[in-house]
């Protein structure tokens, strides 16, 4: 344990301290113990060295500059890991900047990315878009042509109708204008034959004519008879024989009876 110790106390700054001066010592010790027998020896001064001089070393100066080496040594350590922590800093630093700009790279590439994807999504919506309102575009120019189409069959349909109509009408209106004309020739000829009954029989009107104008009322009143063209004297006794029935034979249809108002009869015997 003793020599354990000793050994430690000479490893330590003081030991050392101590081991070297005990070294300087000796050393000079020796020398001049080694200067006392050396004999006198006639020297050329021109070949004798330059004897240095010797100095004591005092062993607290030796321990202060040994301290201050060591001192010194501790700062340049310290000052070394102060430049090794500096650096590392400086290392971790630089990593944390370049895992920063790598990872805000990574974060705008991923901005871009989402930002392109939305694009090309808006764009495909308003492609989409786009061709739903030129399919709703066609849709409806179909439907509009096919309402064209519809309108134009209908009024071609309505033209026909109307066109039947017409012809039917027209056909109704001559048909009912020959039912007229042929009512209307009846009754002058019963409106005829009645003024002839009722005309005085005369040799002297055998061979004449005349032509009146009879104008009648409702019912086949006569309202007035004049004379147009003929014999005077027959044409006196034909107004006679208008106005001598009550009424004459009229239709009771009014278009008939329109034909019937003002009539020309020519009366002969």
């Amino acid at each position: 344990m003793d020599k354990q110790r000793v050994i430690d106390a000479l490893k330590s700054s003081y030991g050392m301290s101590i081991v070297l001066h005990i070294g300087i010592v000796l050393f000079l010790v020796l020398s001049v113990s080694f200067a006392a027998k050396t004999p006198n020896v006639a020297v050329d001064i021109a070949a004798v060295p330059e004897i240095v001089q010797a100095t004591f070393i005092d062993p607290a100066v030796t321990q202060a500059k040994y301290d201050k080496e060591q001192v010194q040594k501790r700062a340049t350590e310290r000052q070394r890991q102060e430049r090794l922590q500096r650096e590392k800093a400086a290392r971790e630093k630089r990593e944390a900047e370049r895992k920063r700009k790598a990872k805000a790279q990574q974060a705008a590439e991923k901005k871009k990315q989402a930002e392109a994807k939305k694009q090309r999504e808006l764009e495909r919506k308003a492609a989409e878009a786009l061709a739903q309102k030129k399919a709703a575009e066609a849709a409806a120019q179909k439907r509009k042509q096919a309402e064209v189409a519809e309108q134009k069959r209908l009024a071609e349909q309505q033209k026909q109708l109307e066109e039947a109509l017409r012809q039917e009408q027209a056909q109704i209106a001559a048909e009912q204008r020959k039912r007229v004309v042929s009512e209307k020739q009846r009754y002058s000829a019963l409106i005829k034959a009645t003024i002839q009954r009722n005309l005085i029989v005369n040799d002297a009107f055998k061979g004449k004519k005349c032509l009146l104008n009879i104008r009648l009322g409702i019912g086949g009143v006569v309202l007035k008879v004049n004379q147009l063209s003929g014999d005077d004297a027959l044409c006196r006794a034909a107004i006679n024989a208008v106005y001598k029935p009550t009424n004459l034979p009229v239709s009771r249809d009014p278009a008939v009876f329109a034909e019937l108002r003002d009539i020309n009869l020519t009366v002969e015997q």
